[in-house]
């Protein structure tokens, strides 16, 4: 979900938190004044209806009974698109931006294997909630060229600990830009779409 920090407000005197300013919830939005209608958009009074935005939703075109599935293993944070591939070793991966000035390309690696030969089957259905989730480290010095590493978004790994404001993994996906602040990932000129190079 791009944006979803705009349908958010609220009215009278109140302090943003930090997650709040990271992710631009604001007591105005983008003016359209939700949260004068429905409590649920009103920041003061519903404080972590915000953090229910901002994750991948996957819907299943081929089954029109089944209902949308958020995917909060793959992280929170403006999504413009979620390009999937499988991987060589039959893991998914999934190649995401966050579109928004200094923010960051992350990639999510499905613990499971996807079942090509039965690509409906039961087991499939959820590669997308159990896996690891990473940030982008470039570390090239010429425009266009370089090479980088995926660093793991993993409480317990890379200074991400309850001392650190991260006691568990829910944390982390919940504030997927300040994990990737923590583990010195590289700030992007707001990575839209990504795409994948189907030879490499």
């Amino acid at each position: 979900e791009e944006n979803f920090n705009g349908y958010f407000g609220w009215n009278g005197t109140r302090t943003p938190t930090v997650l709040e300013n990271r992710y631009g919830v604001s007591q105005n939005g983008f003016g359209y004044r939700w949260h004068t209608a429905d409590a649920r958009f009103d920041v003061a009074a519903t404080p972590n209806e915000p953090n229910r935005f901002g994750w991948v939703v996957e819907i299943d075109p081929f089954d029109p009974a089944s209902k949308p599935l958020k995917r909060t293993a793959l992280g929170r944070f403006k999504h413009e698109n979620a390009e999937h591939v499988i991987a060589a070793d039959g893991t998914v991966v999934v190649y995401m931006g966050d579109d928004e000035r200094n923010e960051y390309i992350y990639k999510f690696v499905s613990a499971g294997k996807f079942d090509a030969s039965n690509p409906r089957a039961p087991a499939n259905r959820n590669l997308l909630d159990t896996g690891t989730l990473y940030v982008a480290k470039f570390e090239g010095s010429t425009p266009g060229r370089g090479t980088g590493t995926w660093i793991a978004l993993v409480q317990g790994q890379n200074g991400l600990t309850a001392a650190n404001g991260f006691p568990d993994q829910a944390s982390i996906l919940i504030n997927a830009r300040a994990a990737a602040d923590r583990v010195g990932a590289t700030m992007m000129d707001r990575p839209e779409w990504i795409t994948a190079n189907p030879g490499r």
